[in-house]
């Protein structure tokens, strides 16, 4: 996806910059920078959008996204509610691929690293399950001269680039993006899935919201996406199927018509073309 240019906002002529997110929920629109970002969610879970990759996120994921890689973790809905007590937390290092491959990065020692750069294009996700070694580094991070800082950031980089567990999220690299009207088409159509993908949602509806006939709206989103609007949705109810299966003691027909499906057996077969597996199946290997 193309969604809104983000601008990380620079204080000093630093080589990278430390930031901290604790707030009810995460920043929700669809964005990307130029910057590379490193981050580590430390409270707070949701929706995931990395590229094409639709998942969750959790406490003590890592994860490096590269430069112009539209993201965003959305929050779940109970984030949003007025009287919640629930935090969003997470520190974040933004830093520019140019300011260290033009220097540290150029040195033969630091190759692993740069093969982690050249991945972050894609996203790459270190899921840490709790505290670690590498999550202390990372939280001790800030508190660091910034002699400091620079070594410790070395130092998490080079833990994740030798860690056989880390994954890549998006199938697709994207480059920066042209046409703004584009980004903000694209996070209009997002927010809208996200907002009612619990209700039947025609393509003539989400056509609307982007300005389109519903024919101009399949090819705009196919281009952009690479994936047909139902697969999408389908990905976003199937996601909310997963946490649900997870978290309520709903029956998987509840859960069906909670995610928007109005078809027992039409769930079922779309929940094994998005896992693998049948709901069935995704409980018990959830309950392992």
């Amino acid at each position: 996806m193309k969604p809104l240019l983000f601008r990380v906002p620079t204080v000093d002529d630093r080589s990278f910059r430390v930031q901290e997110d604790n707030e009810f929920h995460f920043y929700d629109r669809l964005h990307f920078h130029p910057e590379i970002q490193l981050t580590l969610i430390l409270e707070g879970q949701g929706t995931q959008v990395v590229g094409d990759k639709i998942d969750r996120f959790r406490p003590y994921d890592m994860l490096l996204l590269g430069d112009n890689l539209p993201h965003v973790f959305r929050s779940d809905p109970e984030y949003f509610q007025p009287n919640s007590h629930l935090r969003s937390v997470s520190w974040s290092i933004f830093f520019r691929a140019e300011t260290l491959s033009n220097s540290l990065f150029s040195l033969p020692e630091l190759a692993p690293l740069n093969h982690l750069l050249r991945e972050a294009r894609h996203g790459v996700r270190l899921r840490c399950g709790g505290s670690t070694s590498l999550t202390e580094r990372f939280e001790s991070l800030p508190h660091l001269r910034p002699f400091e800082q620079i070594v410790s950031f070395l130092l998490v980089l080079d833990e994740l680039a030798s860690n056989s567990s880390r994954e890549i999220l998006s199938t697709m690299a994207y480059e920066q993006p042209r046409r703004p009207d584009d980004h903000q088409r694209l996070d209009q159509i997002f927010n809208y899935i996200l907002q009612h993908y619990d209700s039947p949602i025609t393509l003539e509806d989400v056509a609307d919201v982007a300005n389109l006939t519903p024919s101009a709206f399949c090819r705009f989103f196919k281009i952009h996406t690479r994936k047909t609007f139902s697969h999408l949705l389908n990905e976003v109810r199937v996601e909310h199927a997963c946490r649900l299966l997870h978290q309520s003691g709903q029956s998987i027909s509840q859960i069906a018509f909670a995610c928007g499906y109005t078809n027992l057996s039409n769930f079922n077969r779309q929940f094994k073309v998005i896992t693998g597996m049948t709901p069935k199946e995704y409980l018990k290997t959830s309950n392992l």
